[in-house]
C-alpha cells in the first residue's frame, strides 16, 4: 500500500493506493522502511472522503486526517557506518 500525505487548504489529507481499498479509522501508525531510514507516521482519521479505481486495478482512497506527526529514523545507516569504521580501525591495529 502506498501512502501520500498532504494538505488541502488548512486540512491535512491522506491518499492511499493499493490492490484493494483501505478502510482506515481512528488512530493509525504507518511504518515504511526505505534504504537507510525508517519513517513512522502517526495520525487520526477524521473521515474517509472518497474512493475510486482505475483501469489497471489500482484502488484509491482519500481521508481527512489530523494530529499527524512523523518521525524519521536514520540510525540504522549511522550504525552501519560506525561499524565499518570500527572494523577498519581494528584491522589497522592488527597489522
Amino acid at each position: 500500500m502506498d501512502y501520500v500525505f498532504g494538505t488541502e487548504g488548512e486540512i491535512e489529507v491522506l491518499k492511499t493506493k493499493g490492490g484493494t481499498h483501505s478502510d482506515l479509522t481512528g488512530y493509525q501508525q504507518i511504518v515504511q522502511e526505505f534504504p537507510g531510514e525508517k519513517i513512522t507516521d502517526n495520525f487520526r482519521v477524521v473521515k474517509k472522503t472518497g474512493s475510486d479505481e482505475d483501469g489497471e486495478g489500482n484502488c484509491y482512497d482519500w481521508y481527512e486526517i489530523d494530529r499527524h506527526y512523523r518521525t524519521i529514523d536514520k540510525s540504522g545507516a549511522v550504525a552501519e557506518r560506525v561499524g565499518a569504521i570500527e572494523a577498519a580501525i581494528e584491522r589497522g591495529l592488527n597489522l
